[in-house]
This record gives structure tokens, C-alpha cells and sequence, in this order.
């Protein structure tokens, strides 16, 4: 299918809000962990100190990249062998429930450190797999230009996710018990789009 069919189809809206749900949690994380686990280790009283707070949250930061890279290798493979529907699905399940989790896993330096990981392994799922799910559904052929229209949705997670982050932090004053909030919407969206990849049909060809 050429763009302009494509964004007539189901498909093609289901898995822009699929992938907006799960670059959201991703991007929020990347966007705001030096910051979250400052505040969560100090007042945690996991340290008194904001620099060493700030260098155990950067390790944190440095993880998340490593597991990113590592990510787009793993799940590429994984969505060979489970296939495209079945990836999507435990990718965004997995990042759902480690959302959930993240702002209670962030109360200690190894919790932070290993929510980080998931994490980043989880975000870096979604430049093996929405490429190869366009290419499925829409053809190969096409892919080049099919894929920007999909790819629109980092652009709106990437606003999204830090921005709901930042917005909830200065409401409430700044208090670390505030990152619960975006961390809970964050991990609600990937649960959304996990139940949406398991909707997701190849279109009908055309009569």
C-alpha cells in the first residue's frame, strides 16, 4: 500500500497508537531519570549527598543506553521467532508492568539502577519492531515511504512522555512522591497498547 491508503486503514492507527503508548514510557524515563532518582535516593535517605545522588542516578542513565542497543538486537531476533503480534504484545506488557513498578523500584540504587535496564531494553523493542510490523502489514515495497507516517508517533510520545513528567513534578512543588503519578499514566498506556497489539490484524488485500 502506498501512504495515502495506508492511513485509511485500521492498522495503520492501531499501531500509531500502539507505538505511541510505548515510546511514551520510554521517553518519559529517558527524559526525566537523572532527576527521578535524584529526588527518590535523597528522599529515600539512600544518600544525603545530591551529587552522589545525582552520579548513582547518571549510572542508572548509562544502563538504560546499553540496554537500548541491546534491545533493538534482542527483540528483532525474539520477532523472528514469535512473530510480529506476539512481540508487540509482551514488549508493551513488559514495559507496562515495570511502569507500574518503577517509582517503588527507584527507591533504592540496585532497584534504579535494574528498573533502568528493563526499561531501556523494552524502548529499544520498538525501532526493531514497528518497522518490521509496517512492513508486514503495508508491504516492502513501500516501506520507505509508509514508515514516516508510522514513525509520527515518537514525535507525539517524545513531547508526551516528558512533558506529563515535568508538568506533575512542578504541581506538586517538586516532592519525589510526585513521580508516581506519570510513572502510573506511563505504564496504563503501554498496558492499553499491549491490549491493542493483540487486535492487530494484516488489512485485507485490495479486490
Amino acid at each position: 500500500l502506498m501512504p495515502a491508503a495506508m492511513v485509511r486503514t485500521a492498522q495503520y492507527w492501531g499501531l500509531l497508537l500502539i507505538f505511541t503508548g510505548s515510546g511514551m514510557a520510554g521517553l518519559m524515563v529517558i527524559g526525566c531519570i537523572k532527576l527521578f532518582g535524584q529526588d527518590s535516593l535523597l528522599a529515600n535517605g539512600v544518600f544525603d549527598d545530591p551529587a552522589k545522588a545525582g552520579q548513582a542516578a547518571g549510572t542508572a542513565m548509562a544502563f538504560l543506553a546499553i540496554l537500548n542497543g541491546l534491545g533493538r538486537i534482542c527483540w528483532g531476533t525474539i520477532s523472528d521467532k514469535l512473530g510480529r503480534k506476539t512481540s508487540l504484545f509482551l514488549m508493551c506488557l513488559g514495559q507496562g508492568i515495570i511502569m507500574l513498578f518503577f517509582f517503588r523500584l527507584g527507591a533504592s540504587k540496585i532497584g534504579l539502577i535494574v528498573g533502568a535496564c528493563i526499561i531501556g531494553f523494552n524502548y529499544g523493542g520498538i525501532f526493531a519492531l514497528f518497522p518490521a510490523a509496517t512492513a508486514d502489514f503495508f508491504g516492502n515495497k513501500n516501506l520507505g515511504r509508509n514508515y514516516p507516517f508510522v514513525f509520527l508517533a515518537y514525535g507525539i510520545a517524545g513531547i508526551a512522555g516528558p512533558q506529563i513528567a515535568a508538568y506533575i513534578r512542578v504541581q506538586a512543588g517538586g516532592h519525589a512522591q510526585a513521580w508516581s503519578t506519570p510513572f502510573l499514566i506511563a505504564g496504563i498506556a503501554c498496558l492499553v497498547a499491549a491490549g491493542l497489539s493483540l487486535l492487530l490484524k494484516p488489512p485485507r488485500p485490495a479486490v
